[in-house]
């Protein structure tokens, strides 16, 4: 029996079934809350403490930092601030959610890379999230319990082949950026979105399979991505607000949301949309921004 080809980097989406024990708010959007009881259960269960969240001593093996703040790799070409792209996204419920003691609810964690090794210290960090309780930053916090993690599938579908048309349907805020701007409806580019994704899978190429990592040729990925025509159909700006604790302010962020066509030579494009949807593309893909399903 043929096996399906798998891609470059190993890539897992895994959901995660839980219950509220006591009534729970999730707001609109729930990527941020849901990550910051990630976080903080990890540092909880770490095993030295990290100072303001920088790595500590254990820093190759501690799942915090290998996993929630990845130390930035050494003048590397694509990066130039400290941020690394982290080898998860999770993936929150679908708009705002008013539950009652006894009701359950589900979400997805997508790992990628060296951080479906640490699944077992993952899972551990996500029933500590869960029993202490999820919130927002002026609310009480509602314990829940996780119920199950369940695989999506051992191996990921291959990749489609594509014709001269492809429609993106965003399922998350997508928030892509131009000079430290975001960039809205009216100036999105094939291009920049293309670009900004083929960025961000060869940044996770190189972390996690070093000097094996194969390297795309963005020279000719970005004259073959500005041939091809973006048609914005339907998309409209959806605006959110988290609490940064790093901060300590309320901040308002915000991305696309619609979907939007392709048209053109997309074959060179067909593996990296495809991953995609996966991978999340744009700003704090970690929150779950920038999902999209590929039709």
């Amino acid at each position: 029996m043929p096996t399906t080809p798998q891609p470059a980097l190993p890539i897992t989406r895994l959901h995660l079934s839980a219950r509220a024990e006591a009534p729970l708010h999730l707001p609109p959007y729930a990527g941020s809350m849901l990550r910051g009881a990630f976080g903080h259960a990890l540092l909880a269960l770490a095993p030295l403490p990290h100072e303001g969240g920088k790595p500590c001593a254990l820093h190759a093996t501690c799942p915090y930092c290998q996993v929630f703040a990845p130390p930035p790799l050494p003048a590397h070409s694509l990066q130039k601030f400290s941020q690394m792209p982290a080898p998860y996204v999770i993936e929150p419920p679908s708009g705002a959610q008013r539950l009652q003691a006894g009701q359950t609810f589900g979400f997805n964690l997508v790992l990628i890379g060296q951080g479906i090794a640490h699944l077992p210290a993952l899972t551990l960090a996500w029933e500590h999230a869960l029993r202490t309780g999820l919130g927002g930053q002026h609310e009480q916090r509602s314990r829940c319990t996780l119920l199950n993690v369940q695989r999506e599938s051992d191996s990921l579908p291959s990749a489609p082949v594509l014709g001269q048309q492809a429609t993106l349907h965003l399922l998350t805020p997508m928030r892509l950026q131009q000079q430290s701007k975001p960039v809205f409806a009216a100036t999105l580019t094939a291009r920049t979105l293309l670009i900004t994704l083929a960025r961000r899978y060869q940044l996770l190429l190189d972390i996690h399979l070093g000097t094996n990592a194969p390297q795309q040729d963005f020279a000719t990925l970005s004259a073959q991505a500005a041939a091809i025509e973006l048609a914005a159909a339907d998309l409209h700006w959806f605006d959110w607000g988290r609490f940064s604790q790093r901060q300590q302010r309320e901040m308002k962020l915000g991305g696309l949301l619609g979907s939007l066509q392709l048209r053109g030579n997309l074959a060179p494009f067909a593996e990296l949309l495809h991953l995609g949807q996966w991978l999340h593309v744009g700003k704090n893909a970690s929150f779950g921004m920038g999902g999209y399903r590929l039709a």
